[in-house]
């Protein structure tokens, strides 16, 4: 008897982180697609600030290659600054788990949302992330999606 309430309830608790995993998975997708922009770059810069701690809020310049979609006023070749949060390498040596920052070089599609903290006459080319730690994602292999003409 015992033991068959041990499997019910080892069940039932399974079922449980399940259902929790599968409801934080579809909120980061959910995050994605409300996203105000999806665009594919490319990292030019990226500036961490020293002796932050565990996370750093990382400073990337990336280059537009092409827009997926957008409401933002951006164009492919424009430059913009996306403010988002990464883990050092040392909290990472440690075992803390989280985005690594972006090496310059690295080509992606990032979601992205109009950055609040953003001012002057630049503030339509600064972002933050939308979607937390899948906010980047590597580009498929492939052709990127801009359509070529000929």
């Amino acid at each position: 008897m015992f033991q068959v309430q041990s499997i019910r309830i080892a069940t039932l608790a399974a079922l449980g982180v399940l259902l929790v995993l599968w409801g934080d998975a579809r909120a980061e997708q959910d995050r994605k697609e409300d996203a105000a922009a999806a665009l594919e770059v490319k990292v030019l810069e990226a500036q961490v600030p020293r002796e932050q701690g565990d996370r750093d809020e990382v400073i990337y310049r990336m280059e537009v290659i092409s827009v997926l979609r957008s409401t933002a006023q951006v164009t492919p070749g424009d430059i913009i600054v996306v403010r988002a949060d990464a883990v050092s390498q040392e909290a990472r040596d440690r075992g803390v788990v989280g985005p690594a920052v972006l090496a310059p070089g690295w080509l992606g599609v990032a979601y992205l949302n109009p950055d609040p903290k953003a001012g002057g006459p630049e503030a339509h080319q600064q972002f933050t992330i939308a979607a937390n730690g899948d906010s980047f994602e590597d580009i498929p292999p492939g052709p990127p999606a801009v359509k070529w003409t000929q």
